[in-house]
């Protein structure tokens, strides 16, 4: 007889153009005959996320959720301090979606995303800190990755990532440097970005990178033409790797990294977050399973 388990579905309606609730029943359908019985929560606002898998991680073996990167943040921020938690599953529903491709999911077509994430085995994945806030995947200080918060959801909606493309325009005009004390070397710097992602602002930039070892790197963008402009480009048409041998970038890494600053306005896993300084960042010491299909 195939064993069941305790299973849950959360999603977030208003991401990706709707396009997880129009396919909810075939969703569920899908879950429900790999796993057994599936329970739904359709979530009304960021706390109500919060709370169902804050609920569920004590009630499930695995706990599915739909949503953005910002959606993901919000699970991983609502996990509670338990030895035995849920198996995680990500079926990616935003407009644009790093952990889809840090975990080989489809995020353009939600059906062939489910059979992604149906045949994913489970893998660990860490998580990662800044100061008192957790992220999944990445931390970064610029006025161009700032922009992406200026772009009106109606405008995402209707172009998708071109709508990006004209507010990080509109930044370089307001672009400025930053100075930052990184593991106490002093940085002055038009990027900052820690992660142990894979792929940042949907560009693949550090494709060999492990992401269940407990490392962090942290690139620091050098001063150049076009207010740094010409050096970001670099990074993230050719990769953390190219980008530091070609001199254009300062990287260290390690699992926890000391930061200091004065600028508060972070980009966290893709949402705009205050943060006080200084900081650790880096490994939280804490690690969660998720259906991936990268090895």
């Amino acid at each position: 007889m195939k064993k069941k388990y305790k299973v849950i579905f959360i999603y977030n309606p208003t991401s990706g153009r709707g396009r997880v609730e129009k396919n909810l029943d075939f969703i569920i359908s899908e879950i429900s005959a790999k796993y057994g019985m599936c329970d739904v929560i359709r979530t009304m606002s960021p706390e109500h996320l919060k709370e169902s898998v804050r609920e569920s991680c004590y009630k499930y073996d695995y706990l599915f959720f739909s949503g953005g990167d910002g959606t993901f943040n919000m699970v991983v921020n609502a996990i509670p301090d338990i030895d035995k938690l849920p198996i995680f599953g990500f079926l990616p529903g935003g407009t644009t979606n790093d952990m889809s491709y840090n975990l080989n999911i489809s995020r353009r077509n939600v059906r062939k995303g489910v059979r992604d994430l149906l045949n994913a085995k489970p893998k660990k994945y860490d998580v990662g800190y800044i100061g008192s806030t957790k992220f999944i995947y990445v931390a970064d200080l610029s006025s161009y990755i700032n922009a992406i918060h200026i772009t009106p959801k109606a405008e995402k909606k209707k172009w998708g990532p071109l709508a990006y493309v004209y507010y990080l325009l509109l930044a370089f005009m307001h672009a400025k440097e930053f100075v930052v004390y990184l593991n106490g070397v002093k940085y002055i710097t038009p990027m900052v970005i820690i992660s142990n992602s894979k792929e940042v602002a949907s560009f693949v930039i550090n494709r060999a990178h492990k992401q269940d070892e407990g490392k962090y790197y942290a690139c620091i963008v050098k001063r150049g033409p076009l207010k740094g402009l010409t050096n970001i480009a670099y990074l993230f048409a050719f990769g953390v790797k190219a980008a530091y041998l070609s001199k254009r970038i300062e990287v260290v890494e390690g699992s926890l990294l000391q930061i200091l600053t004065e600028e508060k306005s972070w980009d966290v896993d893709g949402e705009y977050v205050e943060l006080s300084f200084p900081a650790t960042c880096g490994y939280s010491g804490r690690s969660i399973t998720v259906l991936s299909n990268r090895k």
